[in-house]
C-alpha cells in the first residue's frame, strides 16, 4: 500500500484555506476509501490500524459536524422539533 493511500484528504476547500473549515463530503469519501482499503488481501496489520483510526477520526468529526447543523435547524425551525 503507498504512503499517499494512508493520508487524509485534506478537508480545507474553502477559499481562504482555513485547514479548520471541516468537509463532511470529502470525509464521507475518505471513509468510503479506506472500507475499500481495510477490505483488501495484503493490508498489513499495521496499515489497518492506522486507517482504521483515522476512519474512527473521521466519523467522529461528521458526527460533530451534524450535530452542529441539526443545532442550527433547530434554532431556524423550534417548531419542528
Amino acid at each position: 500500500m503507498k504512503e499517499k493511500e494512508l493520508d487524509m484528504i485534506p478537508t480545507d476547500t474553502n477559499d481562504n484555506n482555513d485547514p479548520k473549515e471541516f468537509n463532511i463530503e470529502q470525509s464521507l469519501m475518505r471513509m468510503e476509501e479506506i472500507n475499500t482499503l481495510l477490505s483488501r488481501e495484503g493490508t498489513s496489520l499495521q496499515e489497518s490500524l492506522e486507517l482504521y483510526k483515522e476512519g474512527v477520526a473521521l466519523a467522529e468529526e461528521c458526527k460533530k459536524s451534524l450535530e452542529g447543523v441539526e443545532k442550527q435547524l433547530k434554532i431556524i425551525n423550534p417548531e419542528e422539533q
